[in-house]
């Protein structure tokens, strides 16, 4: 009865669109996965492996760790490989909360934090933001002796802002070391700003920290689902003893293995972000809209008139078969996010926005 319950108070993820109803050729800038896919060596991975696909995967990721370590120069022991980072989200809730623990996550966050703190019986607090900016000084606030779990998307998701490496320094330095820290870097490939900070330098000087990524955003590996961390080798074994046996298919392990260590491709992908993202909110400050300085593979925009102007546009794109993501769910029903797509979606996109705005009443 008590699980039932619990369950009752949690509301669902909602994925953002992929389909309309009576049309081909959608443009799906709904859910930050690369507009590209894989590259042409993980493609061909995936084609020979495929073949084996009667054997149990390697249950350790070994070769994929090893990648990870080679690419950004990790001690391979302290990596943990999952079935997304999602499932290194509810791992880490698994191990840290019971009944009556709180948990801090920042005011339109990611939807899964909360959703597995309430799945293990935690209360959430939501700290307060600065013009949907994480406010890290009302996180403090927020502390006290309840508190064991704190969620931080950087950049966060659905905004795209950032907290710089000042903050977050000053930041980590004030919290207790009973506090787990947990850093959800899923798009950092796309931040390039001197004053940003991964997060990889907190492991090696806390153990209280926690960094996740993803293969599913610039690696274009979303429907493989594939994530890992970097934590103390405490940490570590603890997820270690709770994970499935075979949490990573072996499709997922060999891609990731190759997609990690293709810099030049990765280079090029973070370029065409770049230009694009820079294209689009040029063109949308011309509107009257708010577009903020979003750093990551999407847009986040606030519409001046409010949930009715939100529903008018989503269906004038939806009519142009293009899909964004409504943020009704975060709380935020009078902005939206989009993702950054292909330079032809990106070109369609625009002059959508522009006749819409055009013939508004």
């Amino acid at each position: 009865m008590n699980t039932q319950k619990t369950l009752k108070n949690i509301n669902p993820y909602l994925a953002g669109k992929s389909k309309i109803t009576g049309k081909k050729g959608v443009i799906k800038l709904s859910s930050n996965e690369s507009p590209f896919g894989p590259s042409a060596n993980v493609l061909a991975k995936i084609k020979t492996i495929s073949n084996s696909t009667n054997r149990y995967p390697e249950s350790g990721s070994l070769k994929l760790k090893d990648s990870i370590s080679k690419r950004y120069n990790l001690n391979r022991n302290n990596i943990f490989c999952a079935n997304g980072s999602d499932e290194i989200l509810g791992l880490i809730c698994q191990l840290y909360l019971t009944k009556g623990d709180e948990v801090i996550i920042p005011k339109n966050s990611f939807l899964m934090y909360e959703i597995y703190s309430k799945i293990n019986n935690a209360k959430v607090i939501n700290s307060k933001t600065l013009d949907y900016r994480v406010d890290t000084k009302n996180i403090l606030k927020n502390i006290n002796k309840k508190t064991k779990i704190i969620f931080i998307a950087n950049p966060n998701n659905p905004t795209g802002l950032y907290i710089d490496k000042f903050d977050l320094d000053s930041f980590i330095k004030k919290i207790p070391k009973r506090i787990i820290i947990v850093l959800d870097a899923a798009y950092a490939e796309y931040l390039n700003n001197h004053d940003y900070e991964n997060g990889m330098k907190y492991v090696r000087d806390n153990k209280n920290v926690i960094v996740t990524r993803t293969f599913s955003k610039i690696y274009g590996l979303a429907s493989l689902r594939l994530g890992w961390c970097y934590a103390n080798l405490e940490i570590i074994a603890l997820l270690d003893k709770i994970r499935g046996p075979f949490n990573v298919n072996s499709i997922a392990q060999e891609a990731g293995a190759i997609a990690i260590l293709e810099k030049g491709i990765e280079k090029k992908l973070i370029a065409h972000n770049e230009k694009w993202l820079k294209k689009i909110k040029t063109e949308f400050i011309k509107l009257p809209v708010t577009v903020y300085d979003s750093q990551a593979n999407f847009i986040f925009i606030k519409l001046v008139k409010g949930v009715s102007q939100q529903k008018k546009l989503n269906k004038h794109l939806l009519s142009h078969s293009i899909i964004i993501r409504t943020l009704d769910n975060y709380n935020m029903s009078d902005c939206i996010r989009v993702t950054i797509g292909t330079e032809k979606e990106n070109k369609l996109l625009i002059n959508s926005f522009k006749s819409f705005f055009k013939n508004e009443k």
